[in-house]
């Protein structure tokens, strides 16, 4: 009876063993996300979101785009949050409005394989002014040919 009663105390042992070591393991990998998470938020809001600059050309895309066809009213942007699910809340989404299409620049938190996106391509974070620039070509593109004819 006692080897029966060891193997069920090492069968018990393992398993309480291997349950500390996969909450280890996915703590230390969510600590990991965190950090890389935090650091494309910090970059995406000090370039996108709170940057004067590119919000002022936001602007002044719409209000140009409103002069040249004053009566299409249908020129908008705005930032919000697309990703509903993800852990961090942040508005990880522009968006520009052209005649109900829709041009977008996008973060996406996916640990180590976060991206920023724009209209079907990919950024790392390092080339996030490289995507701004790309986002607002795009919109300007999209209203000449919404405007060709």
């Amino acid at each position: 009876m006692k080897n029966l009663i060891e193997q069920l105390k090492d069968i018990e042992n393992n398993i309480i063993n291997e349950r500390l070591r996969k909450s280890e393991i996915k703590n230390k990998v969510e600590k990991r996300e965190q950090e890389i998470h935090k650091r494309y938020i910090e970059k995406w809001n000090s370039e996108v979101l709170k940057n004067k600059t590119f919000i002022n050309n936001l602007n002044i895309i719409q209000e140009r785009f409103t002069k040249i066809n004053p009566k299409n009213n249908k020129y908008s942007w705005m930032f919000y949050a697309a990703d509903v699910s993800s852990k961090e809340r942040v508005k990880d989404q522009v968006a520009f409005y052209l005649n109900y299409e829709k041009v977008y620049l996008q973060l996406s938190l996916s640990g180590l394989y976060s991206r920023v996106e724009s209209f079907g391509q990919e950024y790392k974070i390092e080339e996030l002014i490289k995507a701004k620039e790309k986002f607002l070509d795009t919109i300007l593109e999209v209203f000449k040919i919404q405007n060709e004819s």
